[in-house]
C-alpha cells in the first residue's frame, strides 16, 4: 500500500476545481485520492460528488456542508472531524471509522454500507434512510470441473472478474439492489470463484436468494459486453459438455431382490421385484 501522502490545502482546492469541471462540463479530471492524509484541511461547502477516496485518513478536518454524493469511500478513518450537514447520498461506504466526529444532520440516504463504525460521535438527526448493509462475502475457491457437480444449482456466472472479489460482491449486490432485482434485502453472501482460460470467473448462486429473474435476465443481456454473464445451466453444457449426474444416495439405494434360484418366468420375476419394492416402501420406483 505504501506510505500515505499528506495533501495540502492548495492541492485539495485545485482537485475540487478540476473535479467540478469533470462533473459539470465533461472537462477537468475526476478527484481520486488514494493512500492520503487530510490533516486540518477545509472541505466546507466543497463538492466532491462522485469522487474516490481509498485508504485515507481525515484528521481535524472541517467537512461541514460538503457534498460527497455518489462518492466511493473505502478504508477511511475520520478522527475529530466536523461533518455537520455533510451530504453523501447514494455513496459507497466500505470499512469506515468515525471517531469523535460531529455527524449532526449528516445525510447518507440510499447509500450502501459495509463495516461502518461510530465511536463517541454526535449522530443527532443523522439520516440513514433507505441505506442497506452489504455482507462480507464468503469466497469459495473451486476448480472449473467442480461446476459439473452442481446439477442441482443455478446461478449467474460473470467472466473476466479482475481485482478484489469482495469489491465484485459489493458492486453486484449494490447494482442489483438498486435495480430492484434483488428483493426483500436478499444479498449474495457466498461466491464461487474459479480460473479458466487465464480469466477469473465468479458464480453467484441463487440459493436462498429472492430475486426478480425476469429483470435479471434483461440486465444480463444489457451488460453482456461488460461482464460476459451467463447462467450456470448454460455455461457447464457449453464449456464442459454437461453436468455429472450424482449417484443415487444411500437413502434411496436399491434393495436386494432374491431372484437367484427362482422360477425364471419373466412374470414371476417381475412379481418378486414388485413385492420387494413394496416391502421397502419404493413401490412408485418400479
Amino acid at each position: 500500500m505504501g506510505e500515505k501522502r499528506i495533501i495540502t490545502q492548495e492541492e485539495l482546492d485545485n482537485a475540487c476545481l478540476f473535479h467540478n469541471k469533470w462533473n459539470e462540463e465533461n472537462e477537468g479530471e475526476r478527484a481520486v485520492f488514494e493512500n492520503c492524509i487530510f490533516d486540518r484541511l477545509n472541505f466546507a461547502g466543497k463538492q466532491f460528488n462522485g469522487a474516490i477516496f481509498r485508504n485515507c485518513d481525515f484528521k481535524l478536518c472541517d467537512i461541514t456542508d460538503a457534498g460527497m454524493c455518489f462518492a466511493e469511500l473505502k478504508n477511511i478513518s475520520f478522527t475529530c472531524c466536523d461533518c455537520h450537514l455533510l451530504i453523501a447520498e447514494e455513496a459507497a461506504l466500505r470499512n469506515i471509522a468515525f471517531e469523535n466526529c460531529n455527524l449532526k444532520s449528516t445525510i447518507f440516504t440510499h447509500s450502501s454500507l459495509r463495516n461502518v463504525q461510530y465511536h463517541n460521535c454526535d449522530k443527532n438527526d443523522m439520516s440513514l434512510e433507505r441505506c442497506y448493509e452489504l455482507p462480507e462475502a464468503e469466497i469459495v475457491n473451486i476448480i472449473p470441473e467442480d461446476l459439473r457437480n452442481m446439477s442441482d444449482k443455478e446461478g449467474l456466472i460473470l467472466q473476466g472478474c479482475g481485482g478484489d472479489i469482495q469489491d465484485w460482491a459489493d458492486g453486484i449486490n449494490t447494482t442489483l439492489t438498486d435495480s430492484e432485482i434483488l428483493l426483500n434485502s436478499s444479498m449474495f453472501s457466498k461466491l464461487y470463484v474459479f480460473e479458466t482460460d487465464g480469466h477469473t470467473c465468479i458464480m453467484f448462486p441463487f440459493e436462498d436468494i429472492d430475486l426478480n429473474i425476469g429483470k435479471l435476465a434483461i440486465w444480463r443481456l444489457q451488460t453482456y459486453d461488460q461482464f460476459n454473464g451467463t447462467w450456470l445451466s448454460d455455461y457447464v453444457p457449453n464449456k464442459f459438455g454437461g453436468f455429472i449426474e450424482k449417484e443415487q444416495s444411500q437413502d434411496h439405494k436399491k434393495p436386494d431382490c432374491p431372484l437367484i434360484g427362482q422360477d425364471g418366468n419373466i412374470f414371476n420375476l417381475m412379481g418378486i421385484a414388485s413385492k420387494t419394492l413394496r416391502h421397502n416402501h419404493m413401490a412408485t420406483q418400479r
